[in-house]
């Protein structure tokens, strides 16, 4: 008889390509999953930036319009000789004029529009240019140019009197034209992009300087 012998049955390396091949493909499947997320995470905190950078450029544009409109009214010439600096909207006509309320006292359509619209709207005739260029803007400038240059629109809402001291015109009750006159301005302004729109407005006053000095 033979005598019985052992025989190892080893795998040969050719046997085991598969396996690694498998563990491979599996790691760089979940190597890839981890750089999209990745790339998705940082795209989102991209644009989430953006649209912050966006509302503050729409931010500033509109305080920029609005305190450069106000310094423009403060220096208009207010007398009791030469009346009111700035005529009455009416109609579609040209020239910078102010605009009022109708006679029942409700705004005007497009005064309504361009103070509550979601959207961008042009100002009714009559607006005032605002003179500082706030678009195209170049070198270290180029991040702060805003897509549209600021709109702008003045109401007039009558003067500052004392209680009970009636509603006429200076034309029609002198005492009043030597009493400060209240206006609305109402700013529009787009940030970068026109995805971003910014409406600010306030209340400014402006004196007669011929009678009662400067405030």
């Amino acid at each position: 008889m033979k005598p019985l012998t052992h025989r190892s049955f080893e795998r040969s390396p050719s046997d085991q390509r598969g396996a690694v091949l498998f563990i491979a493909l599996i790691m760089l499947v979940l190597i890839t999953l981890l750089a999209l997320a990745a790339s998705s995470s940082s795209i989102l905190q991209e644009k989430m930036v953006g649209g912050l950078r966006n509302q503050q450029l729409s931010a500033m544009g509109a305080d920029s319009a609005l305190r450069g409109t106000e310094s423009w009214l403060w220096n208009l010439n207010f007398s009791a000789i030469a009346g009111h600096p700035l005529p009455h909207c009416i109609g579609s006509g040209s020239g910078t004029c102010v605009h009022s309320t109708e006679r029942d006292g409700t705004l005007k359509p497009m005064v309504q529009a361009f103070r509550t619209s979601k959207s961008w709207v042009n100002p009714p005739a009559g607006a005032p240019g605002y003179v500082h260029t706030l678009t195209g803007l170049s070198g270290p400038l180029e991040t702060a140019s805003l897509a549209r240059q600021p709109e702008v629109m003045i109401e007039d809402m009558g003067p500052n009197l004392p209680p009970s001291s009636g509603t006429q015109r200076g034309i029609i009750d002198p005492a009043q034209q030597t009493a400060d006159n209240f206006y609305r301005i109402t700013v529009r302004s787009e940030g970068g992009s026109s995805s971003s729109i910014r409406v600010l407005e306030s209340i400014f006053s402006s004196s007669n300087f011929s009678t009662s000095g400067t405030e």
